[in-house]
C-alpha cells in the first residue's frame, strides 16, 4: 500500500555534521516501501512545531529526521493538534533517547518501523508558561524541568558535541555547568504537597527512564504508557556534591540520596527566583514560571519490532 510522508530534517543535528548521503539513502529505502516523501527542513526554533501545524493533516505519517530536540518539535506539533497522523523517527542526532524507547536504533530500524506501521499511544508532558504576556504550550516525551537541567543542556554546545560524540558531550556539559550555575529560590507545587528550596538544584518531571544519549537513568522506573509523571527534586547542595550525584545519576542511585526527593504523580508547577529557563527534551525554551502534567495516550508513534 502507497502511503504519504512528511519528512521534517534539522540540517543542525549531530552537531551539524553532513548527512545528506545518508539522507538519500533513506529517502530511497522509503521509495523501497512505496513511501512517497515530501521533505521539508528546518530554519529556525520553533519551526518543526509550525510545519506539523500547518501541513501533517495531509499526510499518512510525519517522519523527524534529526535529534531528540527535532523529535520534541514534532511530537510536540502533532499532540498539541489532536491530529491522529502517527509519528515516525529517523535517528539522525546525537542522543537519540526517544527512537531507542520506541526499538529504533539505526536507520534500518526506522525503515523498518514505517514497512511495519504499527503505533503505539504514548504519554507527553504538557507544558505550559507565559511568554511576553501569552501562554505557551509545548509538549515534551523524555522530561521537563528546570535549573541545573537548564544550565547542563545550554552549555552542551553545538561544539561540545563536535568535539566529544554523543557518549561523552552531556557529561562535558554537566562538569562545565558545575561552574556557570547559580542555584535559585525554586517553589515546587505537585498535587503530593508544595516546597520551597532555597539554593533549589534541580526540579524534573521525568517521563522516561533516560536522557542524554542513555547515559543519564533520571527516572528509574518510568514509562511512556503508564499516565504518571517522575518527579525529582534536589535540594541545596554543594558543587562537590553536585559532582558525586553525578555519579550517582548514571547508575540511577541518586534517588536514594537524603537531599533528593522523588515521588510520582500527575503534575507539577514551578515557580523560581531569579526565574530560571526551562528544560524540554534536548531543548532549553520559556522560562518558570511553568506547569509540568502528564498527558495520557496523547501521541501515535510507529514502533519497530
Amino acid at each position: 500500500m502507497s502511503r504519504r510522508a512528511l519528512l521534517i530534517r534539522n540540517p543542525a543535528s549531530a552537531g551539524g555534521q553532513a548527512q545528506e548521503r545518508r539522507l538519500e539513502r533513506y529517502l530511497a529505502g522509503l521509495g523501497k516501501l512505496g513511501v512517497s516523501t515530501e521533505v521539508l527542513a528546518t530554519g529556525h526554533r520553533g519551526h518543526a512545531v509550525e510545519l506539523v501545524s500547518t501541513r501533517a493533516g495531509s499526510f499518512d505519517l510525519v517522519i523527524a529526521a534529526g535529534g531528540d530536540g527535532t523529535v520534541h518539535e514534532v511530537a510536540s506539533g502533532l499532540a498539541a493538534s489532536g491530529e491522529p497522523t502517527p509519528l515516525a523517527i529517523a535517528p539522525f542526532g546525537t542522543g537519540n533517547d526517544i527512537a531507542h524507547l520506541v526499538g529504533i536504533a539505526d536507520d534500518a530500524g526506522s525503515l523498518r518501523s514505517i514497512q511495519q506501521f504499527h503505533s503505539s499511544a504514548l504519554d507527553t508532558i504538557e507544558v505550559t508558561w507565559t511568554e511576553a504576556g501569552r501562554s505557551r504550550q509545548r509538549h515534551a516525551l523524555l522530561f521537563g524541568g528546570t535549573a541545573f537541567a537548564s544550565e547542563l543542556l545550554r552549555q552542551t554546545t553545538p561544539g561540545v558535541v563536535r568535539l566529544f560524540g554523543a557518549k561523552l558531550c552531556y557529561s562535558v556539559g554537566f562538569f562545565r555547568a558545575l561552574g556557570t550555575f547559580r542555584a535559585p529560590t525554586l517553589t515546587v507545587r505537585t498535587e503530593a504537597g508544595e516546597w520551597i528550596q532555597p539554593n533549589g538544584v534541580l526540579a524534573l518531571a521525568g517521563n522516561s527512564p533516560h536522557a542524554g544519549g542513555r547515559m543519564m537513568q533520571i527516572g528509574p522506573g518510568a514509562s511512556l504508557t503508564d499516565g504518571q509523571l517522575e518527579f525529582t527534586l534536589i535540594e541545596a547542595v554543594g558543587r562537590l556534591e553536585l559532582a558525586r550525584q553525578f555519579g550517582r545519576l548514571l547508575r540511577g542511585t541518586h534517588v536514594h540520596h537524603p537531599k533528593v526527593r522523588f515521588f510520582r504523580g500527575t503534575w507539577m508547577e514551578i515557580t523560581a527566583d531569579p526565574p530560571q529557563p526551562l528544560a524540554l527534551d534536548g531543548e532549553v525554551l520559556g522560562t518558570t514560571p511553568a506547569r509540568f502534567e502528564v498527558r495520557p495516550a496523547s501521541l501515535q508513534v510507529l514502533t519497530a519490532g
